[in-house]
């Protein structure tokens, strides 16, 4: 079993994750449209915004995803509340409880209120999040931000 950890992603390493989300973009695709740009890139202008609490996911020595924190809830305005911006596991890792791990780790190094959202559309991902979340024991709602329908979780950690 390799070793899972969730490493603070320096600044250099910002094209990195710029990389890896036009794969998280490709991937979701498949339930919501993200047009792709004159330059072959899907357009994603949130990166520096949720350039807070960046991580890398390891597998070993390998990139495996990244999951990038920020302190306040884009979708409620709450802050502080610690909110998972974005979430990917490439697919090579998937279903080795790699994901799992990679949240246990951003839970505990951010201790306290959270929330967690979910595009409607995205039935892959709330499937994920309610069975990664079950050990929080999440209230759950459904809130309208920018155009969709969302699963919003809200937890505390200790």
């Amino acid at each position: 079993m390799p070793t899972i950890t969730l490493v603070s992603a320096r600044p250099d390493q910002k094209p990195v994750i710029a990389n890896l989300i036009q794969l998280y973009l490709h991937d979701m695709t498949e339930f919501m449209p993200f047009p792709v740009g004159v330059d072959g890139r899907y357009a994603y202008d949130f990166l520096d915004r949720f350039w807070r609490f960046p991580y890398l996911i390891m597998s070993d020595d390998e990139i495996a995803g990244f999951a990038p924190v920020i302190d306040e809830c884009p979708l409620t305005g709450r802050a502080p509340c610690w909110f998972m911006a974005e979430f990917f596991v490439l697919k090579a890792h998937r279903g080795r409880g790699l994901a799992r791990a990679a949240v246990q780790q951003a839970l505990q190094a951010h201790p306290g209120q959270w929330h967690i959202a979910v595009p409607h559309a995205n039935r892959p991902a709330q499937t994920f999040w309610s069975e990664i979340l079950a050990p929080q024991n999440p209230t759950s709602r459904d809130i309208h931000f920018d155009g969709d329908d969302w699963r919003l979780r809200e937890f505390v950690t200790g």
